[in-house]
């Protein structure tokens, strides 16, 4: 029996033994899998272990970190903060004027927060007690919010400032402080009988717009514990969530990558960022020796990452199997109030799409020109970029032109936001890497980046301006309660903005170089978007089976399971070095403590391409449509929001017609390309 027959065979019997470790006990008619009230809204949860834990900071602060590097800005011509114009820097001071005001706020909160006790075994006492606590929850989270943002955007600003640096790990201890302040609140709630509950509701008029709130909080009575347990959970939830941070000190401070001669045969120091240019590079010998410069320090030391993510992957298990679940799994989806089924879906369907994946990656060999793709090649340009240095402010009006179909009223809050100083868009020194969107309630929905003039820095401006665009809408429009929106719908207002962009510049390409090069950009983005997310979701999901199954992690586990995946989807269209085995070891979103997060990239990815679809074929009532969703906060749940908007995530359909998508444009680059 050939490897690749034998590994599917392995694969089908693990995701049967899988879902037999998930399934039991659980059954269709079991009352844990059945949803209360699905069409009741839904609040966003946080990476904490108490369902009652202050949740817009750290979900935005997810959301925000997801898309950007974790390293800081290190170029050499980078400048220093200071010498950046205003006018292209964001503008905090609406928030705190001073640290010493932050100082002072901090110190008074701290007093504060101590207050939420009071409330403690008294919620059933009556409908104006439960209202009275509920609101000082959400007072103490606002404030915090406050707190816990300013600090974070300030660190970011300059990673060398040590006090800025300080200040932020400050905020995320008050959060878990006041997380274990507030580990009565679910308990409490969730022991209210129904009936009692509803009673009090209609008894007491300010406790009507906390409905689903509350119902929300009985969706989790299954799960939710006593709460001499749920403080035990809430205070261990700080020190078994430190394996990211492990992750992180040495991703970023430990590591070096050593030199490389670059593609103007100068020998420069190897860093993350610079790794990203080389992939792009023409130059294959740069390619190869940046690839195998940065993966190298992560194979040696795959023991101890392999050991840090086992303890991570425990951790998620122990604190799942607490509170009575049967999988890691199963508490990421039902937490956050998506079917089990949707993550199959995508990685599934996703494998059944991987000999079109394939087919692209073989006319991305052709065009290069090349025997054999490496793994170093599947970012090289195949067309050379007619998109470059573009201007930063030229970079705007592209936006605003393409993103044209979503309305008036929305390119009026495009503008607005540069106008009000949301924007902070150039690299400096020590700042943080990437791009990211992040606020809160009470504040402006800020954006970072790091523009340099590409045309993935135009198609990042749009995305990271879907982000606050959303978050803008929706604190606009919903009461702080549902002023938020769940990470499954989070990456879609971004990823829809970006394919609006896409069909708009693509139409508009006046050369087949352009077009090609267009196309090369979309597939890639599709291939990074949902293929490459879709395998790591796969690679979780054989991860925490192991562990389940009571296997240990180890480096040649872990590179084993990762190597079998990778030859799922890519199979022999790539040559994978062995080295690639490891990269499960730098990827920082298998740390997060909201595990088993990445299959919301392809699950957005599709969503967000079908939205797109509608909105340019239909017109006004797809995009009212679509901006409804992003007013709605999460005043539903996410599947649902989607539903109204027009795709239903819970079928397999959006995907396949995503996937029909993507063959198409291979198509249409494979032509494009003979003609020039």
């Amino acid at each position: 029996m050939n490897r690749r027959r034998r590994n599917r065979l392995k694969d089908r019997a693990l995701r049967s033994s899988y879902r037999q470790v998930i399934a039991s006990g659980t059954g269709a008619t079991s009352p844990r899998r059945r949803w209360r009230n699905p069409t009741d809204p839904q609040k966003i949860r946080p990476a904490m272990e108490n369902p009652m834990a202050p949740r817009r900071l750290l979900s935005r602060c997810i959301l925000a970190l997801a898309l950007g590097g974790t390293a800081l800005s290190a170029y050499p011509q980078a400048k220093e903060r200071s010498e950046i114009p205003d006018q292209y820097k964001w503008d905090l001071s609406s928030m705190y004027a001073s640290a010493a005001a932050w100082e002072a706020d901090v110190e008074q909160f701290q007093k504060d927060m101590q207050g939420i006790k009071r409330f403690s075994g008294h919620l059933a006492d009556s409908g104006e007690t439960l209202l009275e606590a509920i609101q000082a929850y959400e007072g103490l989270s606002r404030r915090l919010e406050k707190i816990f943002v300013y600090s974070g955007l300030k660190s970011f600003e300059d990673m060398r400032v040590s006090d800025n640096s300080a200040r932020y790990s400050r905020s995320q201890s008050l959060a878990a402080e006041l997380s274990t302040l507030t580990s009565f609140m679910t308990p409490e709630l969730v022991a209210i009988p129904e009936e009692k509950l509803e009673s009090m509701i209609a008894s007491t008029p300010g406790l009507e717009p906390y409905r689903h709130f509350l119902d929300e909080q009985s969706r989790m009575r299954p799960y939710t514990l006593s709460e001499k347990e749920e403080s035990l959970l809430a205070m261990a939830s700080d020190p078994l969530g430190k394996f990211s941070s492990v992750f992180g000190a040495l991703d970023n401070a430990d590591l070096s990558f050593g030199e490389v001669v670059n593609d103007k045969g100068e020998t420069v120091e190897l860093t993350k960022g610079l790794y990203g240019a080389a992939l792009a590079s023409s130059d294959r010998a740069y390619r190869e020796a940046a690839w195998k410069g940065l993966f190298t320090p992560y194979e040696q030391h795959g023991d101890t990452l392999a050991a840090n993510y086992e303890g991570h992957v425990k951790s998620r298990i122990f604190f799942a199997r607490a509170r009575g679940f049967d999988s890691a799994l199963q508490a990421a989806t039902y937490r956050n109030a998506i079917p089990e089924e949707v993550y199959y879906n995508v990685v599934r369907v996703a494998k059944e799409g991987a000999p079109q994946l394939q087919r692209y990656l073989e006319v991305r060999r052709k065009a290069l020109g090349l025997d054999q793709l490496q793994v170093w090649d599947m970012y090289a340009p195949m067309v050379e970029s007619p998109f470059e240095d573009i201007d930063f402010e030229e970079a705007k009006k592209i936006v605003a032109r393409g993103l044209a179909p979503l309305g008036e009223d929305y390119i009026a809050l495009y503008w607005k936001g540069f106008d009000e100083g949301w924007v902070d868009a150039f690299e400096s020194k020590g700042k943080r890497g990437g791009a990211y969107s992040w606020g809160m309630y009470d504040s402006k929905p800020f954006l970072s980046m790091n523009y340099s003039g590409t045309l993935n820095d135009v198609s990042t401006l749009a995305h990271e301006y879907g982000h606050s665009l959303h978050s803008y809408m929706s604190r606009g429009t919903q009461p702080y309660t549902y002023g938020d929106y769940r990470i499954f719908i989070a990456e879609i207002a971004s990823m829809t903005n970006e394919a609006i962009l896409f069909q708009s510049m693509l139409k508009d390409a006046k050369t087949a170089k352009e077009k090609a090069y267009l196309l090369q950009h979309y597939l890639d983005e599709f291939r990074g978007g949902f293929f490459r997310q879709a395998s790591f979701a796969d690679y979780e999901m054989r991860a925490h089976a192991k562990v389940e199954g009571g296997e240990a992690l180890t480096q040649d586990v872990l590179n084993g399971i990762y190597a079998d995946v990778f030859e799922d989807f890519y199979g022999d269209a790539v040559v994978a070095d062995p080295l690639n085995a490891s990269e499960w070891s730098r990827i920082p979103h298998f740390l997060r403590t909201d595990n088993f997060y990445v299959y919301q990239y392809s699950t957005s990815f599709v969503a967000a391409n079908a939205l797109a679809v509608k909105i340019l074929e239909e017109g006004e009532p797809a995009r009212d449509r679509f901006l409804e969703m992003l007013r709605s906060g999460s005043n539903d749940y996410p599947i649902e929001l989607l539903k109204k908007a027009g795709v239903d995530m819970t079928s397999p359909e959006p995907i396949y017609a995503a996937l029909a998508v993507f063959e198409s444009m291979v198509d249409e680059l494979d032509a494009t390309l003979d003609q020039l």
